[in-house]
């Protein structure tokens, strides 16, 4: 027998009652609209508890997982009956309990907003807020995504048009970090970090990439490395501290057959940086602002201003399909539960897709940056689609939030 059953007859096997009419109003029944109605208990001897009203109202047919009593709604009747077969005039006690019930989530006049109060308050004018000032000692850094040169690419203007796209946004930096200073948001230090790509490459990375490219390996490094260290000269000069780092790609494997044969640090992007940095430490007076550092693996997690942003090129990720947000995202989870370096960031930057992505999907931001090369020619003519070139920069620090970021803006 149920509880509900139960409920029925609810008393002591041994005692019989009279058959005294329950109170009018108060039998055994259910309403119900669809969203609301009543549950009637009819006469019993046992108080009723949320787990009683659960089977109640599964007793009666509704789904007691989405429909539940209405908070103060409970009310009863009680009376005292005679027992039959006795001639001392003994008694039982029953009640009849009624309560409104509802499907959950329904509005009702209790729970409803008042309209007229909110409406006050969005037609209230509010003069500008001030932001409240930074902590002391807290910073803010502002990341520059060098990703996707592809230096040595034949499209779109080949590699002349590269250099002057990245000339030109090594500029923008600048009056970026301007900017920023004049509306009270000032830069203290600048994040510089290659997400792969850097270079073409010369040969084992697509079928025309031989006959395409218009430099030569050595060549693509070379003037790869002029730019970076130009943008590291005119931000030293600025004024500012600066971090140099990078991850590796898949266009600057060293590849035989169209496969990386040696290690995953032999690569192009590594050793651009690398360069680099040997150039700056031979001059450590000018460059003493300045510090280098190369991660050991594909991907690497930097503490920036008090965020942690993990960085990896991207072409590592796999399943998902077309759908680069979930190929993204499964990469990102595993890395998390394997506690691989990307595990402990907030925000993850991403290259290899050459178009411009924000998500918060996974309660994390992640970034997939534009590229700076001169398109594809292939991918348009296979797919219809294509994206502007840019470099993606925005301010990371505790400063921004909760969200770690803002200020963000494709140079």
């Amino acid at each position: 027998m149920s509880l509900a059953d139960a409920l029925k007859t609810a008393r002591p096997p041994e005692i019989v009652v009279k058959d005294t009419p329950v109170p009018k109003g108060w039998e055994r029944g259910v309403s119900w609209s669809g969203n609301d109605g009543t549950v009637t208990t009819g006469p019993i001897d046992t108080e009723v508890n949320a787990a009683v009203w659960k089977e109640l109202i599964a007793d009666w047919g509704l789904d007691s997982e989405h429909v539940e009593v209405i908070d103060g709604s409970v009310k009863f009747k009680g009376w005292d009956t005679p027992v039959k077969g006795t001639t001392t005039g003994a008694t039982i006690r029953l009640r009849s309990y009624s309560a409104r019930v509802q499907q959950r989530g329904t509005a009702t006049a209790e729970n409803m907003a008042d309209v007229e109060a909110l409406c006050k308050i969005a037609s209230k004018k509010n003069p500008p807020r001030k932001q409240p000032p930074p902590a002391e000692d807290a910073e803010r850094g502002l990341l520059v995504a060098l990703a996707d040169f592809q230096m040595g690419k034949g499209e779109g203007g080949g590699s002349e048009a590269t250099v002057n796209r990245v000339s030109a946004a090594t500029g923008r930096i600048l009056s970026r970090l301007a900017e920023l200073k004049k509306v009270g948001r000032p830069i203290d230090v600048v994040y510089l970090v290659g997400l792969g790509d850097l270079v073409e490459g010369c040969s084992d990375s697509y079928e025309m990439l031989t006959w395409s490219a218009d430099l030569s390996r050595r060549d693509q490094v070379k003037v790869t490395r002029r730019l970076i260290l130009q943008m590291v000269d005119d931000i030293t000069d600025a004024g500012y501290r600066i971090v140099l780092s990078g991850v590796a790609g898949n266009h600057g494997e060293n590849r035989k057959n169209g496969k990386a044969f040696t290690d995953w640090e032999d690569n192009d992007d590594l050793a651009v940086v690398e360069m680099v940095g040997e150039i700056l430490a031979a001059n450590p007076e000018r460059y003493a602002n300045v510090s280098v550092y190369l991660p050991e693996m594909l991907s690497m997690t930097l503490d920036i201003c008090g965020v942690n942003v993990g960085f990896a090129h991207g072409h590592q990720m796999r399943g998902g399909g077309a759908n680069a947000a979930v190929k993204v995202e499964k990469w990102w989870s595993g890395q998390i539960v394997g506690n691989q370096p990307t595990a402990s960031a907030r925000i993850l930057v991403t290259g290899h897709l050459h178009h411009f992505i924000c998500s918060e999907g996974i309660g994390r931001t992640w970034f997939q940056c534009p590229a700076m090369d001169g398109g594809s020619q292939w991918f348009v003519e296979s797919s219809g689609q294509s994206a502007p070139a840019g470099m993606l920069t925005f301010g990371v620090g505790t400063t921004y939030g909760t969200r770690g970021y803002g200020d963000v803006e494709i140079l």
